[in-house]
C-alpha cells in the first residue's frame, strides 16, 4: 500500500534542490579571488602601491619583477593555485607596484586609441599616406556631420 501524506517523491525532490552548495560562484566569473591580508592591503595602499597576484608560471615572475616594476610584497606567503601537467604546483605570489608607474603604462597603451579618436574627430582616416599629410589624407564622415567638427557646428 503507497504512502500518501503529500511527501513528493524522491526524484522531484532532488531535483528542485540546488546544487550550488555555497556562494562561491554567484559573481558569474566561476572564479575566486585571493585576498590581500587588511594589514597588508592598508601598508601598500599607504604607499600608493597596487597590490596583484601573479602566478609563477614559465617566465612571468622573471618578467613582471626584473623587466617590469613590480616587486614581492615582504610579509606574504605565496598560495598554491594550482598545478602544472607535470603535477608541481603553482604558485601565486603577491606583487604590487607603484600606482603612477600603473597610470603612466595605460596612458602610454591608450594613446593608440586617442590618437585614432582625434583623427576621426578631425574628419581623417589616420595612417592614410596618400595625399601631402603622410597622416591623414581623406575625410572620414560627411562634412555636415558634427563629428567632423570637433562637435560643433559651423554657423
Amino acid at each position: 500500500m503507497a504512502d500518501d501524506r503529500g511527501r513528493a517523491d524522491r526524484q522531484t525532490e532532488v531535483r528542485t534542490e540546488r546544487r550550488r552548495r555555497d556562494d562561491t560562484s554567484i559573481d558569474g566569473s566561476g572564479r575566486l579571488k585571493l585576498s590581500i591580508p587588511p594589514e597588508i592591503e592598508a601598508r601598500l595602499k599607504a604607499e600608493g602601491r597596487i597590490p596583484r597576484w601573479v602566478n609563477d608560471e614559465g617566465n612571468r615572475m622573471h618578467n613582471l619583477t626584473v623587466r617590469d616594476d613590480y616587486d614581492k610584497v615582504d610579509g606574504v606567503d605565496p598560495v598554491i593555485v594550482g598545478t602544472t601537467k607535470e603535477g608541481k604546483p603553482i604558485k601565486a605570489h603577491l606583487c604590487s607596484k607603484p600606482e603612477a608607474f600603473i597610470e603612466e603604462d595605460k596612458a602610454k597603451m591608450d594613446e593608440p586609441r586617442r590618437e585614432m579618436e582625434r583623427a576621426l574627430l578631425r574628419g581623417k582616416i589616420p595612417g592614410d599616406s596618400s595625399s601631402h599629410d603622410d597622416r591623414y589624407s581623406q575625410a572620414y564622415v560627411d562634412e555636415a556631420s558634427s563629428i567632423s567638427h570637433g562637435g560643433r557646428r559651423s554657423p
